[in-house]
């Protein structure tokens, strides 16, 4: 359900663990939101396979009640098309924005050039979303009422958790089609590590094995390795572990017309109980990164 973004809106949800039941573990799913402001509503109501094909559909539902487990969850209720929370701040164009300052840093990345960076100026068909360029204005507007409170957020809670621990595991949780844009086949899940420079192999071995043994097929770091959050957020010298895990739709969903399968509860029921034995199979093993 599309909805729109309003004063009163809530544009994150942000569950903690009851006091004294807190686990040094953070899920984060940045790109399952929902709301659009007025304009892009408009837009999408012209073509909506191509936005809502953009979202991590779902994946919010995924994490809701890990709280009970003693997981904080932090979920982002804004469409990524509004705002990419897993790109660098710096990941914009400069010829598709005016009155861009001049001291502004500039990252021209891979994602940037798809039109795909800290604000997405495709769909997912490949179309342009804007018919004119975006002013600066409105930019730092999505930065500064999304972006910065979001990291400031999950920034917070691993000092939180690291202060108190020494510890903290990310499970940065997102959804990708079933196919690539070459028609190549994907696995079921794909564990993303920054090839081993974002997690230990022993966490990603344990998360692998614990997704195998249900029956599903598992690929590390291939196609992805992990985004922004990702490699910002880990420090394995600081015992900060991050790992983006990423959900094939088709599990769960039809990819077409965007309804669920039946299996979607079950399905979501089999995900909170990997995640829950992965961490504990994890803290049994001492494994202090």
């Amino acid at each position: 359900m599309i909805n729109l973004i309003n004063d009163k809106t809530n544009f994150f949800t942000h569950l903690k663990a009851k006091e004294g039941l807190a686990k040094p573990l953070i899920i984060s799913s940045p790109h399952s939101g929902t709301l659009l402001d007025h304009n892009l509503l408009t837009k999408r109501d012209n073509d909506i396979y191509s936005f809502d094909s953009m979202q991590d559909m779902y994946v919010n539902e995924f994490s809701n009640g890990l709280n009970e487990f003693g997981f904080t969850v932090l979920q982002s209720d804004i469409s990524r098309i509004v705002i990419d929370l897993n790109r660098s701040i710096k990941e914009i164009d400069p010829e598709q924005i005016n009155n861009l300052p001049s001291d502004i840093g500039i990252n021209l990345s891979d994602k940037v050039r798809a039109g795909i960076g800290l604000i997405a100026l495709k769909d997912a068909s490949g179309n342009n979303i804007y018919n004119k360029k975006l002013d600066w204005l409105e930019v730092k507007s999505r930065i500064n009422n999304y972006y910065l409170p979001w990291h400031n957020i999950l920034r917070n809670e691993i000092n939180n958790l690291l202060a108190k621990f020494n510890r903290v595991l990310i499970i940065d949780m997102h959804s990708m089609p079933s196919d690539t844009i070459y028609n190549n086949k994907l696995a079921d899940f794909v564990i993303g590590n920054n090839f081993g420079n974002s997690s230990s192999a022993l966490s990603k071995n344990i998360l692998s094995r614990l997704i195998k043994s249900n029956g599903y097929t598992v690929s590390i770091n291939d196609p992805y390795p992990g985004g922004y959050i990702t490699k910002n957020y880990s420090s394995i010298d600081k015992n900060i572990q991050c790992i983006q895990l990423e959900i094939k739709k088709s599990l769960y969903m039809n990819e077409k017309n965007f309804t669920k399968n039946q299996n979607f509860d079950d399905f979501s029921l089999m995900l909170k109980q990997i995640i829950s034995n992965f961490f504990y199979e994890l803290d049994q093993s001492h494994q202090t990164i």
